[in-house]
């Protein structure tokens, strides 16, 4: 046989191997009793024609049926690796979903100054110590928090609350933007339906305004709510882990993000899931928000407003868009809290440096609050956090090491420009800027680290409390 003849037969062999799923060794044996023949040949020994015709009756008696080979379709090593990693992917976490460059960047920020400060922490420490003053409504205590973030202070918060009322129905309404918003705080907080069976939790994606009474308002997307009730079966949280990772592939289509004419997220389509254990709904049936009616019972008698709205945000949009809609909706002695950043503090020093001509926006809570007492004319209410003492606390980038006497490396400082590029609100394209330049801004980062011992971070807080009438 020539070279050419037996390249041929080489391939055919091992097509045929493919499709009946045995090894080319068992081939051999069974062929021409020979277990490394097409090792052999495939490396260019020589093979007899006699030995090839023998080789050619036995695959054509396999293919007649006079011959019954017992194996397993095989695929090629690549494709069988490929499987084997796509076999490994948890269905919770394998799904994503698209959107903008700038939001999705902006949130990877989001994840690394969540992990690496402690805001959330204080954050809801600050809300715990609040949480000890709220009224409960007679039928149960309503919660509204906005933004949904990774979970960690809805998490921490929770526990105070359910500390304090251990044996009343607790709704809480979410406000999010995408579904790694979602999975990051239900990943957490689904656990509390353990240890405070009468739980009930709301989950949406559509504008504040909107959530507050789970009720479409705008014209951005013509569709109606895709609104699931989410009952849950067991009695640990492991099996509501399960439960409610299922619900990912089908919000993800929902939640998926676009770029509004502001440059701001817009959803794809208005979604509410309302997630309660199916052995207590009986006991919450009270606080259930219902398909169809969902804004009756809707009287929050908290809300946590954690940095609802950009510095650039006009004054228009905060009131229209965000407080007054929150206001309107706490019940009697219901109060609302709201966190803005300041701007006095290390991380807007690097930003100051690194843009000198570029103007850092900063509404301060007075401001806000000025004009807040305006549009609320005619309503009973109060307002505390009038005093810096109680208004203003710190946070700090906790993963730094001390800085005295080490060095810091790139890591470090890259997350601490991250960090303070999130924290002021830096409009990504500027972010990117910076990078391609060189090693000026992490330079300029480690200066204002080092004159300051560290990265802190200082927000201010208000809380409106709406008067019995």
């Amino acid at each position: 046989m020539t070279n050419e003849e037996i390249a041929a037969l080489v391939e055919e062999v091992r097509s045929f191997c493919d499709g009946h799923g045995i090894a080319e060794s068992t081939f051999g044996r069974h062929s021409v009793n020979d277990g490394k023949l097409v090792s052999r040949i495939s490396s260019g020994s020589w093979i007899e024609d006699m030995t090839a015709k023998r080789v050619r009756a036995f695959m054509d008696q396999v293919e007649r049926g006079e011959i019954v080979l017992r194996g397993r379709p095989r695929r090629k090593k690549s494709d069988s690796n490929a499987k084997k990693m796509a076999e490994l992917i948890s269905s919770e976490s394998s799904v994503r979903t698209p959107g903008s460059f700038a939001f999705h960047e902006q949130r990877q920020r989001f994840h690394i100054f969540a992990n690496t400060t402690n805001e959330s922490w204080v954050v809801a420490d600050r809300v715990a110590c609040e949480l000890a003053d709220i009224t409960p409504g007679r039928d149960g205590i309503r919660l509204l928090y906005t933004p949904m973030d990774n979970g960690i202070i809805l998490a921490r918060t929770l526990r105070a609350l359910h500390a304090l009322y251990p044996d009343t129905p607790v709704l809480v309404v979410m406000k999010g933007r995408g579904l790694e918003d979602l999975r990051n705080t239900m990943g957490r907080v689904v656990d509390r339906l353990t240890e405070h069976p009468l739980s009930v939790f709301v989950v949406s994606n559509m504008y504040l305004r909107e959530v507050v009474c789970l009720t479409k308002l705008s014209r951005d997307n013509p569709a109606d709510v895709v609104w699931r009730d989410v009952p849950l079966t067991g009695n640990v949280s492991y099996d509501f882990q399960g439960q409610v990772a299922r619900l990912y592939g089908e919000l993800s289509n929902e939640w998926l993000i676009h770029q509004g004419e502001t440059s701001q997220p817009v959803y794809a389509l208005p979604s509410v899931a309302v997630i309660y254990r199916r052995d207590r709904a009986r006991d919450v049936k009270a606080i259930l928000p219902e398909h169809g009616r969902p804004d009756l019972r809707l009287r929050y008698n908290y809300a946590l407003l954690n940095r609802p709205y950009l510095h650039s945000h006009t004054m228009t949009f905060r009131l229209d868009h965000v407080l007054r809609p929150v206001f309107d909706r706490l019940a009697a002695g219901g109060r609302m809290t709201v966190i803005q950043g300041l701007g006095q503090d290390p991380a807007h020093e690097i930003v100051a440096r690194i843009w000198p001509d570029q103007a850092l926006p900063a509404t301060s809570r007075y401001e806000v609050i000025r004009n807040l007492r305006k549009a609320l004319q005619g309503e009973r209410f109060s307002v505390s956090g009038l005093t810096d003492t109680n208004a203003l606390f710190r946070f700090d980038m906790h993963t730094l090491p001390v800085l005295q006497g080490h060095n810091l490396g790139t890591q470090s400082l890259s997350s601490a420009f991250n960090n303070a590029v999130y924290f002021a609100q830096v409009r990504e394209e500027l972010a990117q800027e910076a990078i391609r330049e060189g090693r000026r801004y992490l330079e300029i980062t480690e200066e204002v680290l080092r004159k300051h011992g560290g990265l802190w971070f200082v927000n201010e807080a208000f809380s409106v409390t709406r008067k019995s009438a």
